[in-house]
């Protein structure tokens, strides 16, 4: 399974890949219209509080987003997206440490370039998370590329999450990839995403059972593999559970083999020391396999 290792070492900061302990990154959600309503910080100091917990708790990453993508989710303008994400990463900058890195999960470049601009003044270091795939705002491309800000690249081909094989998720990612390597783009600065979820109507939730239990064929593509799993539809229905409050079992169950199966990077709601367990034991069974 590891016989080709996919490393990376993000700003010489943060270092992913098989040798390293899987990286947490805990979500700041700041969306009203997300599906998870637990999830949703409102308010400085709460948001604040939110940060300073999972931080605390072990999470190396912070995902900052305002947006929600779920397809039946209210849409927003990017002035409101804008006015939601400032002040939490406002405050969140204040008082993280340098050596650590904020994820800013959006599709747009005035967005990036403002995250990126507050990001220097704080003198912190940012990664952009692009469920599109780079394919709602094209101008997000040459913002990256001359800034020089690593990508998180969510598997689509026309909307987020439209892809539901893994076959076509490789192929889609491969393409991006080419496409930023093309145009001069360090592709160590690369992280690569599924896109689990119910993102469009067709992708049913046995799809994302076989992208969890797949995860090893995007190794192909030699960058590090983030799995975004965290309380998500396909848990509530195997579980038979509406409710995304009710299927933290579910997620940590996910979580786990998401990481046997070669995982470098868990994003989650559920920043805690029944997480870090499970991945422990996670990581030490794939070693010894």
């Amino acid at each position: 399974m590891l016989n080709s290792k996919i490393y990376s070492n993000f700003y010489n900061i943060l270092e992913i890949g098989d040798t390293h302990p899987t990286v947490i990154m805990g979500v700041i959600n700041l969306s009203p219209e997300s599906f998870y309503k637990g999830s949703i910080y409102k308010g400085v100091e709460v948001i604040k509080n939110a940060a300073e917990e999972m931080i605390f708790n072990g999470a190396k990453m912070l995902d900052i987003g305002a947006r929600s993508t779920a397809p039946w989710s209210k849409k927003i303008s990017i002035q409101e997206e804008k006015e939601r994400i400032i002040p939490a990463l406002e405050i969140i900058s204040e008082f993280i440490d340098n050596n650590f890195i904020l994820s800013i999960d959006t599709q747009y470049r005035e967005i990036a370039e403002i995250a990126y601009d507050l990001a220097n003044k704080f003198k912190k270091k940012i990664i952009i998370n692009d469920v599109s795939c780079l394919k709602t705002d094209p101008k997000l491309i040459d913002f990256i590329i001359s800034h020089e800000i690593p990508i998180i690249l969510m598997a689509s081909k026309k909307i987020p999450g439209d892809l539901c094989k893994i076959e076509e998720i490789i192929e889609e990612l491969g393409k991006t990839i080419n496409l930023l390597k093309n145009k001069g783009y360090n592709e160590q600065n690369i992280i690569i995403d599924p896109g689990i979820g119910h993102w469009v109507e067709k992708k049913t939730y046995e799809y994302d059972l076989k992208i969890i239990n797949n995860l090893q064929k995007l190794r192909v593509l030699q960058r590090p593999i983030l799995v975004a799993i965290s309380r998500k539809s396909f848990i509530g229905n195997v579980l038979k559970i509406d409710d995304p409050k009710d299927r933290l079992s579910g997620s940590l169950s996910s979580t786990a083999i998401a990481v046997y199966n070669g995982a470098h990077i868990i994003r989650t709601h559920d920043v805690n020391k029944n997480l870090l367990d499970i991945i422990k034991m996670a990581e030490a069974i794939r070693k010894n396999q």
